[in-house]
């Protein structure tokens, strides 16, 4: 068997893949996926590997044909089943061609145990290695559960917050700080940590054993952190805490680029370790996803913010527009009848004309014709511009 054992595993469930894929966190599995058909079974047969993990969602005979045949094509490798059917039946059904079975609910700690057993069943632990591999399937289900949790978190203080809450708690510490990388600035900065004042620190990413974490992508531990070049007592100074050993990895996203830096100070119960190393940054690696994925989130919500409120501006600009075109009109209106009052002067030219003419019945009968016509014209062209007026009083009120 190999040094680190190859585990085919056939499941369509999200939940129960992303569990078992933190297998790879520790170092010691390889994880196979495989779908249950007949290229899930080709995959068997030109692949060599230590262990099967089958999960049963549905309690379907064809679920019980597919170990069968899993068992007659490689009768001598152990098959481990998770399903929350078939348990108390599992001795009857599928007899000696499972080497165990996993009830659900599914834990890390049920993964981590039965496979331990399973793969390596002559193995005699110690006490101590029985408490380690405890230790370590706490730790992973641990790991587990804090990357359940921070995905449903969308506001980035209280990311930040309950991040390092969780790892002062996890690594029994003092203090814990994130350290965030600004692209744009080359800057390394930080809103909160435990033992600070809410406020923003920035420094260059060059500067500190943060800086250096980052920038050459290494984990530091140390200490005696007073004897270290990197280390800025300028921090404990301004705060009048007192650095005794500290912890600092790097923060990866899903590209394996660096994002940031965690850093842990003062260890309660002796010194950091590297199990405290790789269980950090295995803290790291979730918690940089979930940052870009906050972060990611609050610049949607920061662009939709903007249109809405550019629509807003807009909606507000094309309601003044139309207010000072309705007010002008209605100015403009206004002067047009005041300039067509000024021809009510037409009534005394015609009375001056029948005048001077002595009466002519001829002249008479135009004048008058000129003045029905006159005030016929005038009258509507008023109560239609009076109309117009009030309806756009109406509007603009």
């Amino acid at each position: 068997m190999s040094a680190s054992p190859d585990i085919l595993v056939y499941t369509d469930n999200k939940e129960s893949a992303n569990l078992i894929k933190s297998f790879v966190n520790i170092g010691d599995y390889f994880i196979h996926f495989a779908t249950k058909d007949e290229e899930g079974i080709r995959k068997l047969s030109f692949g060599k590997f230590d262990l099967i993990i089958v999960e049963i969602s549905q309690p379907l005979y064809s679920e019980i044909k597919f170990i069968d045949s899993l068992y007659q094509l490689n009768n001598y490798l152990p098959i481990v089943i998770v399903s929350e059917y078939f348990n108390e039946t599992r001795n009857t059904i599928f007899g000696n061609r499972i080497s165990d079975f996993i009830a659900k609910p599914l834990t890390m700690e049920k993964l981590f145990n039965t496979v331990k057993s399973v793969i390596n069943p002559e193995t005699e632990l110690s006490n101590s290695n029985k408490d380690e591999i405890e230790d370590t399937a706490r730790r992973l289900s641990f790991l587990y559960e804090i990357s359940k949790s921070l995905t449903s978190i969308t506001d980035f203080d209280i990311l930040l917050n309950t991040i390092i809450r969780i790892a002062s708690d996890a690594l029994n510490c003092e203090r814990a700080t994130v350290f965030v990388l600004d692209k744009l600035t080359d800057e390394l900065w930080s809103r909160m940590g435990t033992g600070l004042k809410k406020e923003e620190i920035r420094f260059p990413k060059t500067e500190g054993i943060a800086g250096e974490v980052v920038m050459k992508c290494t984990s530091i531990i140390t200490d005696d952190p007073y004897n270290n070049p990197l280390f800025n007592k300028k921090f404990d100074e301004n705060s009048g805490f007192k650095t005794k050993n500290l912890l600092c990895v790097p923060m990866k996203n899903l590209n394996g680029e660096v994002v940031g830096a965690f850093q842990l100070l003062n260890k309660k119960d002796g010194r950091f370790t590297k199990d405290d190393e790789l269980f950090l940054s295995a803290i790291s690696s979730s918690t940089a996803i979930a940052m870009e994925n906050v972060m990611l989130h609050e610049e949607r919500k920061r662009k939709v913010d903007d249109m809405r409120k550019l629509y807003d501006d807009l909606y507000t600009a094309q309601n003044m527009i139309v207010w000072e075109t309705k007010h002008s009109t209605i100015s403009e209106l206004r002067g047009f009848i005041k300039d067509i009052k000024q021809y009510e002067n037409i009534n005394c030219a015609v009375k001056k004309l029948n005048e001077i003419t002595n009466g002519n019945e001829d002249v008479l009968v135009y004048t008058e014709k000129i003045k029905k016509n006159y005030d016929k014209v005038f009258n509507q062209i008023g109560h239609y511009l009076n109309k117009i007026m009030n309806d756009l009083h109406q509007n603009v009120n």
